[in-house]
């Protein structure tokens, strides 16, 4: 009988227990109406938490506005979430704003004003379970789990993240780079080993810039590890070799389309980029990247 009582408790506890939530929009012409949802805040003031949600993968926005900036809106991104997670360093700021969750998300997030990206009006929800990733899995399935839909159709391999990056370089170059550039491989041979390995492109600024692309766009945990294992022993090999050549590796990298394969994601790039001379670019960064090689080419 104590155990029914604590229960009822516990769920009256839960159901007098809230959280805010607002919607991210890409307003591209409020004139007409238009308005795209592309990022969720949750607000747990309770818990001393916040969360930031978005889509990595901008593809259907492209779709629907060619002319739309990609790089604007990922540097939004990367904003709000560095914002959020600072505010969750800081438990003190949400005594201040418990009443007026508005307030928090116009002081300390992001400032309301005429500008395309705006957060839609504050709601508020039962806090029906205190599995707080559980919510925001829910969150992002119900409001931007369409942005993956179409992607699953096709892998962003290593095949696919080349074909981006010389796309972007011949556009920066102006057709200055021969296509003859992709096709004749750089093979690298360690001193002391019979290994050889080879590199699709190569350019330099200073240090010898080795462009490799490894894509984690896989649909197990195991094959993520085991992908990243593989490729820390590749980079331990060729160690000396950058040492003595003042050699780099830049390593392009796609992210699984799985969320759940994020961490395991996360975790395989960390191991890599804690690896001397290696430098990681993400497949967002893809456009800064090919920026700078067209500047040391030209």
């Amino acid at each position: 009988m104590l155990r029914g009582i604590l229960q009822m408790l516990n769920n009256t506890n839960r159901v007098n227990s809230v959280f805010y939530y607002s919607v991210l929009q890409y307003r591209y012409a409020q004139s007409l109406g238009e308005v795209l949802n592309i990022g969720v805040f949750l607000l747990f003031t309770e818990q001393r938490t916040a969360v930031f949600l978005h889509p990595e993968r901008l593809g259907r926005i492209r779709k629907l506005y060619p002319k739309f900036s990609e790089k604007v809106i990922r540097s939004y991104f990367k904003g709000i979430v560095a914002r959020t997670n600072q505010l969750t360093k800081q438990p003190e700021v949400f005594a201040d704003y418990e009443a007026h969750p508005r307030q928090l998300i116009d002081n300390e997030i992001l400032i309301r004003d005429s500008s395309a990206l705006q957060f839609s009006e504050v709601k508020t929800s039962v806090l029906y379970t205190d599995d707080l990733s559980a919510i925001s899995d829910q969150f992002y399935k119900l409001y931007l789990s369409f942005y993956d839909e179409d992607q699953y159709q096709s892998r962003h391999d290593e095949t696919y993240l080349l074909k981006e990056y010389k796309q972007l370089l011949r556009q920066r170059l102006d057709g200055l780079l021969s296509r003859e550039a992709f096709e004749q491989p750089i093979t690298v041979k360690p001193e002391g080993t019979s290994f050889a390995y080879q590199f699709p492109f190569a350019w330099q600024n200073g240090s010898y810039n080795l462009v490799k692309p490894v894509s984690f766009d896989l649909k197990l945990e195991q094959s993520i590890n085991e992908k990243a294992t593989l490729n820390v022993g590749q980079f331990t090999v060729l160690n000396d070799y950058a040492e003595q050549r003042n050699a780099r590796f830049d390593v392009l990298v796609a992210r699984p389309k799985d969320r759940k394969l994020y961490k395991p994601y996360d975790q395989a790039i960390h191991l890599l980029a804690n690896q001397p001379r290696v430098n990681i670019v993400e497949e967002e960064k893809l456009d800064d990247y090919s920026q700078k090689t067209a500047e040391a080419l030209r």
